[in-house]
């Protein structure tokens, strides 16, 4: 992962895997192949310890031990998705409870517990966030679109704690000689919290997304630029305390 600090701004593009080689076929690893519900995680508390996901007191989030062998976990700074490409854990769908646990080397504290429901063969993703004392885990369905090589897709969640203001989000498609530039409303005036649907845009060229704070004229932030790939499926995600350091996230659901 790059992280590229800009101010107070930090950028970080996360598991797009838009190499030229996907152009020729799409591989879908992500339509259910078993029974059961299908689940991501993202540290997005900055102020949070590193955790590993449980369900039911099972571990879910594997993240490998470090030289001493050492179990070690999602952190806000360093491996913070899970799966750390794309693609979904496979899991027992119903009525669960969701915990984010230290490591074993941290002490095994309960950081944050939810009562979740998972339908059998539906997608989620949850956000750790929150601050000390009050970490939590926001699940979100993850309403895939159907794949299809004429479009890509995008959707925008607003993570940045204690934000005085909501954002809007637009991605920018950057003019060529041979192309003027377009742009797409992805999402508008989005609390913390706030998610959207996954939006078209087209699979060629360069793109960057814009979020705009709302009621702050002239205050736009900008991703670092991607090239989406057709019938590839992108979160991107502010997160980070409103009055530090911002991280935008990009990574790819399918």
């Amino acid at each position: 992962m790059k992280n590229i600090l800009f101010k107070s701004i930090a950028i970080v593009a996360a598991g797009l895997m838009l190499g030229s080689c996907e152009k020729n076929a799409i591989e879908d690893f992500n339509d259910p192949v078993n029974s059961g519900a299908y689940i991501k995680f993202l540290h997005a508390a900055p102020d949070a310890p590193a955790v590993n996901y449980y369900l039911d007191n099972t571990k879910v989030s594997t993240i490998a031990a470090n030289s001493a062998g050492e179990e070690q976990g999602m952190a806000y700074a360093k491996s913070p998705l899970f799966p750390s490409n794309y693609g979904y854990a496979n899991v027992e769908a119903g009525t669960r409870t969701l915990q984010a646990i230290t490591p074993a080397p941290q002490g095994n504290a309960v950081t944050a517990t939810n009562s979740v429901t998972l339908a059998n063969g539906n997608f989620y993703s949850a956000f750790l966030i929150g601050s000390a004392g009050a970490y939590e885990s926001l699940l979100v369905e993850d309403k895939l679109p159907a794949a299809t090589y004429g479009k890509s897709y995008i959707r925008f969640v607003n993570l940045v704690q204690a934000a005085p203001n909501s954002y809007s989000a637009t991605a920018v498609k950057t003019a060529t000689s041979e192309s003027p530039e377009t742009r797409t409303a992805v999402g508008e005036a989005l609390n913390f919290k706030g998610n959207t649907a996954y939006v078209a845009v087209e699979p060629t060229g360069s793109y960057v997304v814009e979020l705009k704070e709302n009621g702050l004229a002239g205050t736009v932030i900008k991703s670092s630029s991607f090239s989406p790939v057709g019938g590839r499926v992108y979160t991107l995600v502010m997160h980070g305390n409103y009055s530090g350091t911002k991280t935008i996230v990009i990574y790819r659901d399918r």
